[in-house]
């Protein structure tokens, strides 16, 4: 893997998580939000798509433009890290469905690196 990682504990906390995936979520290429499955747009999905009661999270990407949502693919993935299924954004919208990861803590190298950055270009 290239440059900081951004969790330090992603591998502890979803271990069976595809390597590509983490290294697309540790360089900030891909985003990884839990689910408030309570919400009622969850709720509702499920009935639409019964296997997202098994997910726990959504993995997408944050630099999509809003005109390109339709075209968008997002990977949920249960507390383990398997994935569940693939959606588009034709078949969803995630915008009120989403809570941040509160279990994933930021690595000291990643929050060491933002101080330095002054605008949101910064990657790593």
């Amino acid at each position: 893997m290239h440059g900081i990682e951004k969790y330090a504990n992603l591998h502890e906390v979803i271990p069976n998580l595809m390597p590509v995936l983490v290294e697309a979520i540790q360089s900030e290429f891909l985003e990884i939000k839990k689910i408030n499955r309570e919400c009622e747009k969850f709720i509702a999905s499920c009935g639409r798509f019964p296997e997202l009661q098994n997910a726990e999270y959504v993995i997408f990407s944050q630099h999509i433009k809003k005109n390109e949502h339709k075209n968008e693919i997002f990977v949920f993935i249960d507390k383990e890290g398997a994935t569940i299924r693939h959606l588009t954004g034709h078949e969803m919208e995630l915008y009120g469905l989403l809570d941040s990861c509160s279990n994933l803590h930021l690595s000291d190298e990643y929050l060491e690196s933002q101080k330095h950055c002054n605008d949101d270009d910064c990657r790593h």
